[in-house]
């Protein structure tokens, strides 16, 4: 299992489980407009690997799942809420987009654990309408072994030459095969 099969499960995890609904993407471009919202965009930025030993490619891996959120929420008629609404939705997207990662049995018995989870909340007021944008990221953790790596790209073995070193004035034997069909 690689970073991208990761992150694959974890998108289908997300789909029609949260707010956002059908709204996850990846990978694509980060920019979004108001029509997408709730929007989840998935990506796999970290992985770090740790040898089991020596002589064979086998790795206890962290790959970091991040997901980010966005949100857009307007003020009322009558308060100026739009902030707290943002802040509200976002709350409950981060809750559904654990509940979804940590409960999907597709990602739970492929993996061995779920190392850390980080995320932090940003609303911003700068334009018309209360954007919000949550960042949650899960530190997986999995084993990658020969399986992972193989096939190992190597030159065709074409054929084979033998020869013994025998003192000089010695008939030299030897043999040569083509291996080539």
């Amino acid at each position: 299992m690689n970073a991208a099969a990761v992150r694959q499960m974890v998108v289908t995890a997300l789909t029609g489980a949260t707010d956002a609904g059908s709204s996850v993407y990846s990978p694509r471009d980060w920019s979004t407009s108001a029509d997408m919202y709730p929007a989840l965009l998935v990506q796999t930025p970290f992985e770090q690997k740790k040898s089991l030993g020596r002589n064979t490619p086998a790795f206890t891996t962290i790959t970091t799942v991040r997901i980010t959120g966005r949100v857009q929420e307007y003020d009322g008629d009558t308060t100026d809420d739009g902030a707290m609404k943002a802040e509200l939705a976002l709350e409950a997207l981060r809750d559904q987009v654990e509940r979804a990662v940590i409960n999907s049995y597709e990602l739970t018995r492929k993996i061995q654990k779920y190392a850390e989870v980080r995320s932090t909340i940003n609303v911003d007021a700068d334009g018309e309408a209360h954007m919000g944008q949550l960042l949650l990221e899960i530190d997986i953790e999995h084993y990658q072994g020969p399986e992972d790596f193989y096939p190992v790209q190597a030159v065709p073995l074409e054929g084979i030459d033998i020869a013994i070193v025998v003192p000089d004035g010695t008939p030299q034997p030897g043999i040569s095969l083509n291996l080539q069909e």
